[in-house]
């Protein structure tokens, strides 16, 4: 998938996701306030690894597993970003140099 180690770095740094607990990733994306999913990731009886996708929610009761996945950057990957966000900042930062329209 990775030509070299170079282009493993650049991927991640683009889909960040941080560790927060043993088997838990938060997944950071827009806005960076908060994560806008969790990755939990477990073993099945032949302790294979799964890498569960949830939906993000301060109370853990309350996440929903989306989908599941046998890597962690699969599962990194499965979570889209908001573009919205970055299609309002580049609307506003749009336009001629000078700054009038």
């Amino acid at each position: 998938m990775y030509r070299n180690e170079r282009d493993k770095e650049t991927e991640r740094e683009r889909m960040p996701y941080v560790q927060v607990d043993t088997n838990l990733w938060a997944v950071m994306r827009y806005p960076k306030d908060r994560p806008v999913a969790m990755i939990q990731g477990l073993a099945n009886r032949e302790n294979v690894p799964l890498f569960f996708v949830m939906t993000w929610h301060p109370e853990p009761s309350k996440r929903r597993v989306v989908s599941q996945h046998d890597t962690l950057e699969e599962a990194n990957g499965s979570v889209l970003w908001d573009t919205r966000a970055v299609a309002e900042m580049s609307r506003v930062n749009s336009g001629p140099a000078n700054g009038r329209r």
